[in-house]
């Protein structure tokens, strides 16, 4: 308010620099708001689509690096097929892995027109008391912008352990 104030009279003493100023800022929030138009796909959260979720995830050590993390990372890792299945691997030790292979299906999100296929689906394990702690309850996922997604498994050991996409 006293900003339009102080232009109005700024224009009564004949000086035309308010007016400069007014169309400057006018400018810019402008420009502002064409920046934000134009590169809001950039920073919306990622469409997680089922040919998103085939492949290797393995322990993201960046969500809390350590000494914890490091040796997750070497422990624990899994690989989700396209015949949903998930074979999850702990290591036993020297190259011996162990392997457990349960079903997965998946909890739909919304259907994309354009695509013509579900989006943002979410794994759903179906496993038992006897599997591994880390896999015995269903993830969370969690999507970033710039392509990127990952797992949070709830673990009765270790808490949360957080995979990402990769190798």
């Amino acid at each position: 308010m006293l900003y339009l104030l102080w232009i109005f009279l700024c224009l009564e003493l004949k000086e035309y620099t308010a007016l400069y100023i007014f169309f400057v800022t006018c400018a810019v929030c402008f420009l502002g708001i064409e920046f934000l138009i134009i590169f809001e796909p950039f920073f919306k959260p990622m469409i997680v689509t089922q040919k998103d979720i085939y492949g290797t995830y393995v322990i993201d050590k960046d969500k809390y690096p350590g000494e914890q993390a490091n040796w997750q990372y070497k422990n624990f890792k899994f690989e989700i097929t396209q015949d949903n299945k998930m074979i999850f691997q702990s290591h036993i030790y020297d190259n011996y892995w162990k392997q457990e292979i349960v079903d997965v299906s998946y909890a739909p999100g919304y259907f994309d027109f354009n695509k013509n296929e579900y989006c943002n689906q979410r794994i759903r394990i179906h496993s038992n008391r006897n599997n591994h702690h880390i896999i015995r309850n269903n993830p969370t996922l969690y999507r970033k912008s710039f392509n990127r997604f990952y797992y949070v498994f709830e673990s009765e050991k270790f808490g949360n352990v957080f995979f990402k996409k990769g190798t």
